[in-house]
């Protein structure tokens, strides 16, 4: 039944996808409605976690659904002492919810400089938290700060590069492409290579059941992945490669940096679920988790993909 559920989760999932790439057909703001969704269900999936926080008595990941109960000791040590103050919430959403607007209000106002409506809000947030330590001494410190700052960047700023990468005025569907096939595509063959081959343990402390031989088959088939799609790329659209050196080095650069990237997105995230003692980080996808453990190495992924476009790619 668990499998059964995740399948269809994750079929889902992808018809989303799809059909977003659809609309940007139409008008590739469009997509931005996608990524602003992430971006609020994410920032509620981190605010959710820093305020329940569970640990299990092995420590690992494996928590079984009805074990959410705080253990003693533990409890006090990884998980109230991070427990954000009402008014840290809400600085973290009123963030969320108003980033992505930002930038599209101020890319139609000045076109080409949306970019300035993210940083002015990433700027607010930062200096709104810092000033509640004052404002809100009572509730607030160092440490649910520093909380409320995580919740803040991960996801929402992380997922800006989404949208500048969408903005780019040639190849933006490629870039948009790469992030979306080749994290997914390194995460699932990842886990069959592991699963056949078994072997040495990538970082037991952090997720025990991740294995070296599955994170280098993730990284060849993610790698595969980015020279495909720029071939599918090519030959769909006549798109004519501008940038920096030789294409095929280039893309297949993109791929095995893209894939490693997404390792890290994954463990990442496994670190931060560990802290806190959570199984998931939600349950909006069954058989998967939240949001955010459905796009962990995607975040990573498109920041990659943003930097080498942006630098060495799109002109």
């Amino acid at each position: 039944m668990t499998m059964l559920k995740r399948i269809i989760s994750g079929a889902v999932y992808v018809a989303v996808i799809v059909g977003f790439f659809c609309l940007r057909l139409v008008d590739k703001r469009l997509f931005g409605i996608l990524i602003y969704a992430f971006s609020l269900i994410g920032t509620y999936e981190m605010v959710h976690a820093f305020s329940a926080k569970r640990i299990t008595e092995n420590g690992t990941d494996e928590i079984p659904d009805q074990a959410f109960d705080f253990l003693p000791n533990r409890g006090a040590e990884h998980g109230t002492e991070m427990a954000m103050a009402l008014s840290q919430k809400a600085a973290v959403y009123v963030y969320a919810l108003l980033f992505t607007p930002l930038y599209y209000l101020i890319e139609w106002l000045w076109p080409a400089n949306g970019y300035r409506g993210m940083l002015i809000a990433t700027f607010v947030l930062g200096l709104a938290l810092l000033c509640l330590l004052v404002l809100d001494h009572r509730n607030t410190d160092m440490k649910n700060t520093g909380a409320a700052m995580l919740c803040g960047f991960y996801p929402t700023a992380m997922l800006s590069t989404m949208i500048l990468a969408n903005a780019f005025p040639d190849a933006s569907a490629l870039a948009l492409l790469l992030i979306f096939v080749i994290s997914p595509v390194a995460d699932t063959f990842a886990f069959f290579v592991g699963s056949v081959f078994g072997g040495k343990k990538l970082c037991p402390a952090i997720s025990p059941k991740k294995t070296v031989a599955g994170a280098v088959g993730g990284v060849v088939f993610g790698t595969g992945a980015s020279v495909l799609m720029y071939c599918l790329y090519t030959l769909a659209t006549g798109y004519e490669y501008a940038g920096l050196g030789n294409p095929w080095v280039m893309f297949v650069i993109v791929g095995l940096i893209t894939s490693v990237m997404t390792v890290f997105g994954d463990l990442v995230e496994s670190v931060i679920k560990r802290h806190l003692g959570l199984k998931d980080m939600g349950k909006i996808m069954p058989g998967h988790g939240g949001i955010l453990d459905r796009i962990d190495g995607t975040l990573f992924a498109s920041t990659f993909v943003y930097i080498v476009f942006a630098l060495f790619i799109v002109h």
